[in-house]
């Protein structure tokens, strides 16, 4: 390389080097475009058809199908709210909406069925199984005030078929209502071990009076039969329908399979197997304050129990209307100290110091009637 050509890039390389302009974007303030509290940006998704957001809970958004059956569902709510009870014999709670003149009319309507039905089948009022079951029937009525039997002859005595429902022709309030009138059917059957009391008819076949046993076991039957009528049971099943058949059609609404039994399962057993255990408890009661033996009764369930096993074999509670005799007759037992209490202070009762002797000697070892809440059962 020349000295000339060598000379003129040392002086290229002297010379200051320019810096070519480039223009700046221009920062353009943003304005904060925000209508929310607090300054948080809110998304709304927007649906096909451009409504809005949905909220099952907006009334308004309901379609005339969903307010119908969101009516429904409030009114029956509310009705079956306004129409709970308690039982006053053990302050179950329950639904009952029968009032006492249609409840007079049931009694009514009962008792005109059961004539017809019996028909040929009543033993006379002069029968000795007659006179039997009239007098612990009627023992048990009085001791706890309950009413009195009506006279013999009522039997014989038949209303027209076509005035039962008339309201102006129902002349008699029934027991559960708050009457004083008993009827008393005997019915000559051997094969029907059962009894039954509902409306004020007291039904008993002769098939029971060999499981009864005795005069003690057959107040125990009786107690307990009256002890449903007491409590209004058959009133309360009537009520009960309207609740089961609500249950059944909403289930068949919803769209699950077998509604009714499922209904019936879950709902109406279990409440028929609670007033079994209800009227077993009042029915001892009932029958120790008519100062009969309330060891009895357990010994009475206890042999219905055998029978039962003898006639059907196992039994299941959750698909029986009934629970099983021999899980009564333990609750029953546990009760004894109850009843013996109840018995005590029956002014029916003036020779009970030998059924408190026996039963501290037994159960309490000594302990005083007085003290008997504090005993504490294995």
């Amino acid at each position: 390389m020349s000295s000339l050509s060598r000379l003129r890039c040392i002086r290229l390389a002297s010379l200051p080097r320019s810096h070519a302009w480039t223009p700046r974007p221009q920062q353009i303030p943003i304005r904060a475009f925000n209508n929310y509290p607090g300054g948080s940006p809110r998304y709304v998704r927007f649906d096909s058809k451009g409504q809005g957001p949905h909220n099952s809970w907006d009334v308004r958004q309901w379609n005339t199908p969903s307010k119908v059956m969101a009516g429904i569902g409030v009114f029956a709510v509310g009705y079956y709210v306004s129409h709970l009870e308690q039982v006053p014999e053990t302050g179950r709670w329950r639904f009952m909406d029968i009032s006492p003149k249609f409840e007079a009319t049931l009694a009514e309507a009962a008792h005109q069925q059961m004539l017809q039905e019996f028909k040929g089948k009543v033993l006379p009022p002069d029968h000795p199984l007659t006179r039997h079951i009239r007098r612990v029937v009627t023992r048990i009525l009085e001791a706890n005030n309950l009413g009195t039997l009506e006279a013999p002859d009522v039997h014989t005595r038949h209303r027209p078929a076509t005035d039962i429902w008339a309201a102006g022709d129902v002349d008699r309030i029934s027991p559960e209502a708050g009457g004083k009138e008993w009827h008393l059917f005997v019915v000559n059957d051997d094969k029907v071990v059962n009894a039954m009391a509902s409306f004020g008819n007291i039904v008993v076949f002769t098939g029971i009076l060999p499981v009864a046993k005795d005069e003690n076991g057959l107040a125990a039957v009786l107690g307990h039969e009256i002890g449903h009528a007491v409590a209004r049971h058959a009133s309360e099943r009537y009520s009960s329908m309207k609740v089961f058949l609500f249950l059944s059609t909403l289930l068949d609404i919803v769209g699950i399979p077998f509604s009714t039994i499922l209904t019936r399962i879950l709902y109406d057993l279990p409440n028929s197997r609670a007033q079994e255990f209800e009227a077993d408890k009042i029915g001892l009661r009932l029958s120790s304050r008519a100062c009969f033996d309330p060891e009895a009764v357990p010994e009475m369930f206890k042999r219905l129990g055998q029978l039962e096993r003898a006639m059907s074999g196992r039994h299941i509670d959750f698909l029986t209307t009934h629970p099983a005799s021999e899980k009564r007759s333990e609750a029953l037992r546990e009760m004894l100290p109850e009843a013996y209490t109840v018995q005590a202070a029956s002014p029916m009762c003036g020779s009970t110091a030998d059924h408190m002797a026996r039963f501290r000697d037994s159960w309490l070892g000594g302990l005083e009637p007085d003290r008997m809440s504090e005993v504490r059962w294995q």
